[in-house]
């Protein structure tokens, strides 16, 4: 997998008449990865195998395909999982470290608060290719720490036709598609249309998507340009983690608290254009503007407590776990058996000192056992990059490349008191806000500008017939302004910071011979912390992901080093290889949870985290069958002590973490094997099947506690060519209907469950993987 196959097009699919150059180093304006003069390996799917696949998004096409590739399903959404790659994490969830930067045709999809990425965002039908870059890349900026994943969507000139696609499958799957592309002369479209709904298979999970994306190209011998435009509208619900004990009593649809809703609204529009210069230059120039406005519901338990001052009753945040009132009269000083201050709540619209009763008076505190937490990012953004490519002697090739990016963020998020229904094991655990009744502590609003310079080169060099010297760097000079439209002063999340670095690489290429290649290189890269985490990073008042912030103390960049070995052959039909790979992190940001809720904490610098390990891969490609194989081993730990809060550890809060110790979530062995076999002209059918190893819970940074347990999974799936226009899709995921688990984390589930379940005891909260599901889609080409 580490090579590329050779596959042929997809069927109805041309090709431009003449390429402007042909680039053989990668960026993100090249998406580019022919030849073996790479730092690092490249992994590349097309799009007959996208097609051929039967899979529905793209995070299952990488899980199911790629090297070192893991998912943890932590919302349960299968356009919301946490994608990891030789370590590093790429996800839509705030509170996660994003280690892996993403491009859509040259434009950066990483979102700019956070650094997350949306996998909602793009349909799977609308992507030509997916390449995924290894290691710490500085071409490819911020984020790659891992490795970058480049997309590249289809044109009029890679799809030729037109199709009307329709699936239906289990938990209520629906999905239209609509492409269509083509060419007149010079000029190439392609439209793509695409409608997915769900009832979701964990309870209360409906989900509603709806992506739409046009591509409008112009080519001659000379120049290309395309006009991208992609917009989407979704409904996302994924209840998230749930506690393993109540997955015994109910099912394994079962959820902890509701809602857990995500909406995202994209408007993207991108421009990209290559022009020759002279027979061995060319100017790559692209520019982009993106808004995309994202709002989150999140219905949970109560952190507030009833409390008396004198006559009055209100609401106190508090840890109190037998539930017992708060004698505001005895408590609120310094006096208090905990040795900290009670304080009633604020409430939004009136003035400190104004109780529950005073208010509403007709409303019983201990009623109120709820929170309904919303949020709102309007995510925008716009930047331009050129790049110049110039070739001259024998296999010597320079890129020098720059731009500028900027972003306008607007954050606000809310807690609304509320009422859970959780009275009986009937009710469904969902949460009815009150009207008119917010916590003033927990309101933020904050307006975020970040804006990027940077400059970038790589230069190979032919040293000898067989050997090739490749030599990148990357200097970025970053901005983050911090603006909070609540508070000024002292605990604001006003705040000025300034980032910038130079990263090198540089790498060797042997050509042992016309089928091996050997390869060794170095390279180095960084993030900034974004905006989410500096305005999360302070432990004495931690905030609740993804919606309240707090006051900011400095976190520091993320530098990664990463030094890879790797040997590729390719013999006829068989393409295989090895590599090594250790990847040194210093600085290191992390979410430390300091709450009973998982999603309460704060974020800060661990001082050093390593991942290393061996990828082995082989695949073979016949007449009538194709195989593919690989094991990856991955080592990934801290290297430097800290103390893990982790309040609700079985063990105990405050755990000491040692070097050595293994980072949660990280399936130390993954094995992955595809099969398919062209029975006729007109039929195929393959099969998947991947191993993943134990992994720790987050929240067990010190490794002393039980394990999520290993898994194999069988997937299936079939094409049948009917007539040359009718075609039929089958696709069997977790063929045999294991239950296991791809995610844990520690939670209190006798806060909610205690009165329903009173055996409820363990903390140990899990995300459980989909069980078997079957979806038939029908295709039709005119």
């Amino acid at each position: 997998m580490n090579v590329a196959m050779n596959t042929p097009p997809t069927p109805g699919a041309q090709t431009p008449a003449q390429e402007v150059i042909k680039v053989t180093g990668q960026t993100p304006l090249t998406n580019d990865q022919q030849g073996p003069y790479l730092l690092g390996v490249a992994q590349k799917i097309t799009a007959e195998e996208i097609e051929r696949s039967n899979a529905k998004t793209l995070t299952q096409q990488l899980k199911n395909t790629l090297v070192s590739v893991n998912i943890n399903d932590v919302q349960n959404n299968p356009f919301q999982p946490d994608v990891q790659y030789r370590g590093f994490t790429a996800s839509p969830l705030l509170g996660l470290p994003q280690g892996i930067s993403v491009y859509l045709d040259g434009i950066r999809f990483n979102e700019p608060f956070g650094d997350t990425v949306n996998w909602d965002l793009i349909a799977l039908t609308a992507i030509d290719n997916v390449t995924l870059y290894s290691g710490s890349n500085p071409v490819f900026g911020q984020n790659t720490l891992g490795g970058a994943l480049a997309l590249s969507v289809k044109d009029g000139f890679t799809y030729d036709g037109h199709e009307l696609s329709a699936q239906a499958g289990s938990f209520g799957e629906k999905q239209l598609n609509v492409q269509s592309g083509g060419t007149s002369g010079n000029w190439g479209y392609y439209l793509n249309l695409n409608h997915y709904e769900e009832d979701g298979w964990r309870d209360g999970s409906p989900s509603e998507v709806k992506q739409y994306l046009a591509n409008l190209s112009y080519k001659t011998d000379d120049l290309t340009a395309d006009l991208l435009f992609a917009t989407n509208n979704n409904t996302m619900i994924g209840n998230g983690t749930v506690p393993i004990e109540l997955l015994e009593q109910e099912s394994s649809t079962a959820i902890y608290t509701q809602p857990d809703q995500t909406k995202t609204n994209l408007n993207m529009l991108g421009l990209n254009i290559t022009a020759a210069l002279t027979e061995d230059s060319s100017l790559a120039v692209n520019a982009y503007y993106r808004k995309n406005e994202i709002s989150s519901i999140n219905g949970d338990d109560s952190d507030y407590d009833e409390c008396e001052f004198g006559t009055a009753v209100t609401l106190c945040e508090g840890e109190d776990d037998d539930d017992d009132e708060i004698d505001g009269i005895e408590s609120h000083g310094d006096d208090d058996d905990e040795g900290e201050e009670i304080e009633p709540v604020h409430f939004v619209g009136y003035n400190e000192g104004q109780y529950l009763s005073d208010i509403m008076p007709a409303l019983d505190a201990d009623d109120i056992d709820g929170t309904y937490n919303t949020g709102a990012t309007d995510n925008e953004s716009f930047g331009f990059s050129a790049q110049l490519v110039t070739q001259w002697g024998n296999g010597h090739e320079l890129i020098i490349g720059g731009g500028a990016d900027k972003a306008d963020i607007s954050f606000a998020s809310d807690t609304q008191f509320a009422i859970l229904h959780n009275d009986t094991a009937e009710d469904d655990r969902s949460v009815t806000p009150i009207p008119g009744l917010f916590d003033q502590e927990s309101t933020v609003r904050l307006d975020t500008e970040t804006t990027q310079y940077y400059f970038y080169l790589a230069n190979r060099f032919k040293l000898a017939s067989d050997l090739h010297l490749d030599i990148a760097g990357r200097y970025h000079d970053s901005n983050i302004l911090m603006n909070d439209l609540i508070d000024d002063g002292e605990g604001s999340l006003d705040g000025d910071h300034d980032f910038s670095r130079f990263n090198p690489a540089i790498g060797l290429s042997y050509q042992i011979s016309p089928q091996l290649t050997a390869k060794l290189s170095y390279s180095e890269s960084s993030r900034n912390p974004s905006p989410a985490e500096l305005s999360c990073a302070d432990e004495d008042d931690p905030c609740k992901l993804p919606n309240g912030f707090v006051s900011d103390p400095p976190l520091k960049q993320v530098v990664v080093n990463t030094v890879e070995l790797s040997l590729l052959g390719k013999d006829d039909n068989l393409n295989y290889g090895v590599t090594f790979f250790s990847t040194q992190s210093q600085d290191d940001i992390i979410f430390q949870q300091a709450g009973e809720h998982p999603a309460r904490g704060y974020f800060v610098n661990i001082d050093e985290t390593q991942r290393r390990g061996v990828e082995l891969s082989a695949s073979y490609r016949g007449e009538s069958f194709d195989i593919t194989s690989s094991y990856n081993y991955l080592d990934a730990t801290f290297e430097s002590p800290f103390v893990s809060f982790s309040p609700v550890n079985p063990l105990g809060p405050n755990r000491q973490v040692s070097p050595g110790d293994t980072i949660p979530g990280q399936p130390q062995h993954q094995i992955k094997l595809i099969g398919q076999y062209q029975a006729t002209e007109s039929f195929d059918i393959g099969s998947e099947l991947s191993y993943a190893s134990e992994s720790y819970y987050r929240g067990d940074e010190a490794n002393e506690n039980q394990q999520i347990g290993s898994h194999t999974v069988v997937n299936l799936f079939a094409n049948y060519q009917i007539t040359q226009q009718l075609a039929l899709e089958l696709r069997v995921d977790n063929v045999f209907d294991r239950q296991y688990f791809t995610f844990g984390a520690y939670g209190e589930a006798d806060e909610v469950l205690e009165n329903v379940y009173p055996d409820i005891e363990d903390p140990y909260f899990v995300g459980p993987a989909k069980p078997r599901s079957v979806s038939v889609e029908l295709s039709y080409q005119f």
